[in-house]
């Protein structure tokens, strides 16, 4: 291994004109282990120390052409050559006056001739020394000085307000500039009394922090959130945190522990508001969630239990022939209502997508509050609610989807029915006012609503504790609250243009849902004739394509009893293979199915001879407008959403008979 290299010997100037003098003084240096070069002049002292830049001049005060007073002033003059140590020797001895003189033409040291070689050497190894502490001085303060305007940079460059506090003073030593910004004045008023940074504390919170502050000038730590109201009025939220900064450790004289009094105190303040703002909302956001998921799936339960209960009857031996046909009503009903419920959901989802759009057509409002009714009609018989619905004799025009009108008072007298009693009466009014809106009340006398549920009414994931209704009196349904139907219901006369609202005097005392729609002006109003367009009845061969066994079989005994002739196939492979033969004029093909799906198999019965005017159908639980498009864009001409509707799959077929007449 090589030896570290060796720390090179201090250079001496020894200027000397004569030469015992010099001869001495040289090996003196040698034998000290300095390395030594010789000048005899004082103009080539000057030219050596330029050109080799010694450690120290060993200078001569008797020099033969200028004196080694006038050298040494020299050299310190000079910039390039000032820090040069200079030791000055004279013969013979000094007086108080030649030391004076010498030092002050800036010698380091003065010696007197003829002087001892220990007290040469000596004298030179002091005054290295003390260049060595002068050079170590410097590097450290500049060293601090770099580091403190690091430090600076990077304090003015944060967001936070940096600070330090002498706690033995109680007296800020810096504040970062964005304390202004942050507190609403200037860093300079606090600079002598950081209490003044309490001043702008709300009252609630001052005595917490003045206590937390004092705390912290005994450790020196402190991490606490209050709030604080800048000179604008607004109301911000700041983090304040500090720690200690310990000088050297020392030793108490009585008991040797040491001082853990901290010499400085640093820290921060942070303005977390929109932070703390952030996480609240997700946490309400997160309560707001759970209680939608518990809500909704109370809402769907509630048709499966009759569904299943139906199904147990008819899987019996033998039911009567009363008990098959109550059960398929309640089928039929309940199936209706879980759809309903799923498509409220949907659209629910599609409104806050900003993809739900309406028809613009001029709807008669008599014809949506009718079809409501209609369609509550065998709820209020099962529970034996009275109904009365009164409107006015003149037509009561609207700029809108009938559809969408129909659905929204559908799902207000559902709920009326949901929450009366049995036995219980519920009415719908419609009037007209002189600013041209039609108004139109559903009232109840139910179990009303407290003013905590009217605020959350029409919002699904209110927070549990102000989404509880008034528990319902024996005979209601059994509701946990309004659902998700009330929430559409909203959107949907938003969308109209119009206004809902609710109001209820208290629990017990009903309720009453008042929507407010503009009114198309009467000179545009056209009624229609309202006659259905005939339904063609002309029987299909129709292919249905589904790895769900139960799904094959159900549609294919809808179909064969509408009168059309019906194949199935379990999967795309099989659609493949039966295809040519049976050439049917319409394929209902699943597209969630696992061998072949359904974008493959239709894509490949297209590419078939045999399939060319073929009317493809896409069956899927994907209703969404990109899952509608993809199916268009994947080559279907048609696409239903499970579970499908009889009357829009008879449509549909209807609608092929004529565009083939």
């Amino acid at each position: 291994m090589k030896s570290p290299a060796a720390i090179p010997a201090p250079l001496i100037l020894n200027v000397e004109d004569r030469e015992g003098p010099r001869y001495v003084k040289s090996r003196i240096l040698h034998r000290g282990e300095f390395s030594v070069i010789e000048a005899t002049t004082g103009h080539s002292a000057l030219s050596l120390v330029r050109q080799h830049a010694p450690a120290l001049v060993l200078l001569s005060a008797r020099l033969p052409d200028i004196s080694g007073l006038e050298v040494c002033r020299l050299i310190k003059d000079d910039p390039q050559t000032a820090r040069t140590l200079v030791l000055l020797t004279s013969p013979g001895l000094a007086q108080s006056r030649q030391r004076v003189e010498a030092l002050n033409c800036g010698a380091d040291g003065y010696l007197v001739e003829p002087a001892e070689p220990e007290e040469v050497l000596s004298s030179i190894h002091a005054l290295l020394r003390l260049r060595g502490a002068e050079d170590a001085y410097h590097r450290t303060s500049q060293a601090l000085h770099d580091n403190e305007d690091m430090f600076r940079q990077l304090a003015e460059s944060m967001a936070d307000v940096v600070w330090i506090l002498d706690p033995a003073q109680n007296r800020l030593l810096f504040v970062s500039r964005s304390f202004a910004a942050l507190w609403g004045h200037p860093a300079e008023q606090v600079m002598e009394d950081p209490r003044r940074c309490l001043d702008r504390l709300v009252p609630a919170d001052r005595p917490r922090v003045e206590a937390a502050f004092a705390s912290m000038l005994r450790d020196g730590r402190m991490d606490i959130e209050f709030q604080m109201t800048r000179p604008d009025g607004e109301l911000r939220e700041i983090r304040a945190r500090a720690f200690p900064v310990h000088g050297a450790s020392k030793e108490t004289e009585t008991s040797g522990a040491a001082d853990t009094e901290p010499l400085r105190i640093a820290g921060t303040y942070q303005d977390v508001t929109l932070q703390n703002r952030a996480e609240r909302a997700l946490r309400d956001e997160e309560r707001r969630k759970d209680r939608f998921l518990a809500m909704l799936a109370h809402e769907l339960r509630n048709p499966l239990a009759p569904l299943r209960s139906a199904a147990d009857l008819l899987q019996q031996l033998s039911p009567s022939r009363e008990d098959m046909f109550r059960a398929r009503d309640v089928i039929g009903r309940q199936l209706h209502h879980l759809t309903r419920l799923v498509d409220e959901l949907l659209d629910i989802s599609r409104f806050n997508q900003g993809r739900i759009t309406l028809r613009q057509d001029l709807v008669e409002l008599r014809t949506a509050l009718n079809t409501a009714v209609e369609a509550v009609r065998p709820v209020m018989d099962a529970y034996r609610h009275t109904l009365r619905l009164s409107l006015p004799e003149q037509p009561l025009p609207v700029r809108g989807d009938l559809v969408r009108l129909t659905q929204i008072f559908s799902n207000l007298l559902h709920n009326a029915a949901a929450y009366t009693p049995a036995g219980g009466q519920i009415t719908v009014d419609a009037t007209l006012d002189d600013a041209g809106h039609v108004i139109v009340n559903v009232r109840d006398n139910g179990t009303g609503m407290s003013e905590a549920l009217q605020r959350q009414l029409f919002d699904p994931l209110a927070p549990p504790e102000d989404a509880a209704p008034a528990q319902p009196p024996p005979g209601a349904f059994p509701h946990e609250g309004p659902g998700i139907g009330l929430t559409l219901v909203q959107k949907l006369v938003q969308l109209h243009g119009g206004v809902i609202r609710a109001h209820s005097p208290g629990a017990g005392q009903g309720s009453t849902f008042t929507v407010t729609l503009p009114v198309e002006p009467w000179q545009k109003w056209h009624p229609g004739s309202g006659k259905a367009a005939p339904r063609s009845g002309v029987p299909r061969r129709i292919m249905v394509v589904d790895d769900n066994v139960d799904a094959l079989e159900a549609m294919t005994m809808t179909l064969q009893t509408l009168g059309h002739i019906v194949v199935t196939a379990p999967d795309g492979p099989s659609a493949l293979a039966r295809a040519p033969d049976v050439r049917p004029e319409v394929v209902l093909l699943d597209l969630g199915m696992p061998a072949m799906d359904g974008f493959e198999t239709a894509r490949r019965l297209r590419a078939l001879p045999e399939m060319r005017g073929a009317t493809l159908v896409a069956l899927t639980g994907f209703g969404q407008p990109e899952d509608r498009r993809r199916v268009l864009e994947a080559g279907f001409d048609q696409h239903l959403v499970k579970p499908a509707d009889l009357d829009a799959l008879m449509r549909l077929l209807d609608a092929l008979g004529t565009e083939r007449a």
